[in-house]
């Protein structure tokens, strides 16, 4: 078993594997995808007997992340043979694939579950994601007054996008994978500091007890030995930055009689207010 990405001129390989699984997509879909979302996007797979019998394909997007650009991978495609199923195969690409980002410091990445319980245990949690009509014929400026995060519609988006209006617009899951880089586009209401204990089973750099120092614009995570104040998983973390989960709903919070001042501190923290992806591929 060989785990590895496709050059570009193996990437039409896979196709035999995407139209295996996702029966339910359009040969025009799936020419379209191939000659341009496969021009610049990298597909992770595992080979097994000289072909792909497992894939996931990353495929890039800029967003702006309170006004300031970003990058962060768009996970889709992601299928395994029939036949190769239920031996580990996906989740040896999945770790892969984000260890890889995060020595690329991408912040975070997202996807569009087919079933939402295959990426809970890779710590991809439900985002606040809103898909309102007429919004995606607004300007940038027009949705930073509102979102904190959407996607960059520059010249690089227009060269990428499939426009297929049959596809149905469902919920996407996301998740911190460089935190030191999501924590420097997050700032509070006021400069504090908070010490804080991060549990990530698959990303080795964001777990560990840090000081997270805020100003109002942006926050830096510092390591430091020491009793935490809060212990967190970075799932819960993901959740609770992006505005799903309010500060009292975390778990690992201290008991009742020490947790106020760790629920002042929180409650600081200026969140995501408003994520607009209506993105399919």
């Amino acid at each position: 078993m060989e785990i590895r990405y496709l050059k570009q001129e193996e990437k039409e390989q896979s196709r035999v594997l995407y139209e295996e699984v996702f029966v339910e997509d359009e040969k025009a879909f799936v020419d379209a995808y191939y000659s341009v979302k496969a021009c610049d996007n990298r597909i992770l797979t595992a080979w097994e007997e000289g072909k792909p019998v497992s894939m996931l394909h990353r495929n890039p997007y800029t967003f702006r992340l309170r006004g300031k650009p970003i990058r962060a991978d768009y996970l889709v495609a992601v299928a395994t043979r029939f036949a190769c199923r239920r031996r580990g195969l996906m989740r040896r690409l999945l770790t892969r694939a984000l260890q890889d980002m995060e020595r690329e410091k991408l912040p975070f990445t997202f996807l569009m579950p087919a079933d939402e319980a295959i990426y809970l245990p890779f710590d991809f949690r439900l985002m606040g994601n809103v898909d309102e009509e007429g919004l995606a014929d607004r300007d940038a400026e027009s949705l930073s007054e509102e979102y904190d995060l959407f996607v960059e519609k520059d010249e690089d988006y227009r060269r990428r996008h499939i426009s297929w209006p049959e596809w149905e617009a469902t919920p996407m899951m996301m998740r911190l994978v460089h935190l030191p880089g999501f924590a420097t586009q997050i700032g509070a209401k006021e400069p504090q500091s908070l010490r804080i204990a991060v549990e990530d089973p698959i990303l080795s750099e964001n777990s560990g007890t840090f000081l997270w120092q805020f100003d109002g614009e942006g926050s830096r995570l510092v390591p430091e030995k020491g009793e935490p104040e809060l212990r967190i998983s970075i799932a819960d973390l993901g959740s609770f930055l992006c505005g799903m989960i309010g500060a009292g709903e975390l778990p690992g919070l201290p008991p009742a009689e020490n947790a106020g001042a760790v629920l002042e501190k929180l409650e600081q923290i200026r969140v995501l207010d408003g994520i607009y992806i209506n993105e399919t591929v």
